[in-house]
């Protein structure tokens, strides 16, 4: 039973672009999925290590979690699906149920309460920061610049801003930009004490040293979209986290993506009474060095947060095979990491 894990925390240096399939590069995702976070690091690995993509992929001597927030230097974990909604069926106002709603992350502490069995009342997510987005208000972020300040005031409590520039698209085969196609690309930068962090799981001592110093060429190389014009940059530090010990867990709580294999599917991990999850459909093109123009096929996976009635494992899937000009398999992360919860009802 996994209760003792590594938290690495990155503190980005510049701004960050993940973006979110659609028109343009306007659209971009606040956080890091752990598929794209284990794809960039095996990247690396292979680069420094020399070793094959498939080799790597196939039974990853690794696991990953999403990237989630910290504000102010307090970890935020994935609202367990179902949580809150005993509390909003109690609750009469309306405008603070659409509070309730919108609530995605709880603090650390909180998050423990929750994998203990403990049901939140308002109170409890009204202390500063205890959950996000805040119910209690706003956070003092400190920048230097006073119009800056004034404008995270209105922002209601966002750990980072958003920003627009201007783009265009430049010919490969002539070097020049391509006349007409002006495009806007959205960056997110993350305010003093605030950024993302994961958490990681090792076969062996060796491992997280490969793992470590892949991540320190992905730090230095940048992460996300538009890494040759310098985004994405950071620096990282480690520090153990502790789950509560659950004897005997009711259900387990996704802290990553999860990709049922066909025989968990079979076997009802998904039709389990204890079970309640959302769904992400993980698509986009490739990005590794020789296939980073090929569309991968498209996946859903069960989102971060859910919730499984039994321990879920997951696969790591083939997404575009080799052939032809694809000079090696191409794959998506989908193993579960999950920490077990006392039982609790689920409204249905």
């Amino acid at each position: 039973m996994i209760m003792e894990l590594t938290a690495y925390f990155l503190d980005f240096d510049a701004p960050l672009h993940i973006g979110l399939e659609g028109i343009g590069q306007e659209s971009i995702e606040t956080t890091v999925r752990s598929d794209t976070l284990w794809g960039a690091i095996v990247q690396c690995w292979s680069l420094i290590f020399d070793q094959s993509p498939d080799k790597l992929c196939v039974q990853s001597p690794f696991q990953v979690s999403s990237c989630f927030p910290f504000i102010k230097g307090q970890m935020f974990f994935p609202l367990p699906v179902g949580t809150l909604d005993p509390l909003m069926q109690s609750e009469k106002d309306l405008s603070q149920i659409k509070k309730l709603k919108k609530v995605v992350y709880l603090s650390y502490p909180l998050f423990c309460r929750v994998l203990q069995g403990e049901k939140l009342n308002a109170a409890a997510l009204e202390t500063p920061l205890s959950c996000w987005p805040l119910l209690s208000g706003e956070i003092e972020n400190e920048r230097p610049s006073a119009s800056l300040l004034n404008q995270t005031k209105k922002m209601g409590g966002k750990f980072f801003q958003t920003s627009q520039r201007p783009r265009l698209e430049i010919d490969r085969a002539s070097g020049g930009t391509v006349e007409g196609q002006f495009f806007y690309c959205t960056d997110q930068s993350f305010f003093a004490e605030s950024g993302l962090f994961f958490l990681g799981e090792f076969e062996n001592k060796q491992t997280r040293q490969h793992f470590e110093a892949a991540l320190q060429l992905l730090a230095d190389s940048g992460l996300g979209a538009d890494r040759s014009v310098g985004r994405g940059t950071f620096t990282f530090r480690k520090s153990t986290i502790k789950f509560p010990v659950i004897s005997e867990p009711d259900q387990f709580c996704l802290l990553s993506l999860y990709h049922p294999t066909r025989e968990e599917v079979s076997d009802g991990v998904l039709k389990h009474a204890n079970t309640a999850y959302n769904v992400i459909r993980r698509s986009g093109q490739c990005g590794s060095i020789g296939v980073n123009r090929f569309r991968r096929a498209d996946i859903w996976m069960l989102g971060e947060g859910s919730v499984l009635g039994v321990r879920p494992a997951g696969d790591i899937s083939c997404v575009l095979p080799q052939k032809g000009p694809i000079p090696h398999n191409v794959y998506r992360y989908g193993v579960a990491m999950a920490v077990p919860m006392a039982e609790r009802r689920v409204p249905k």
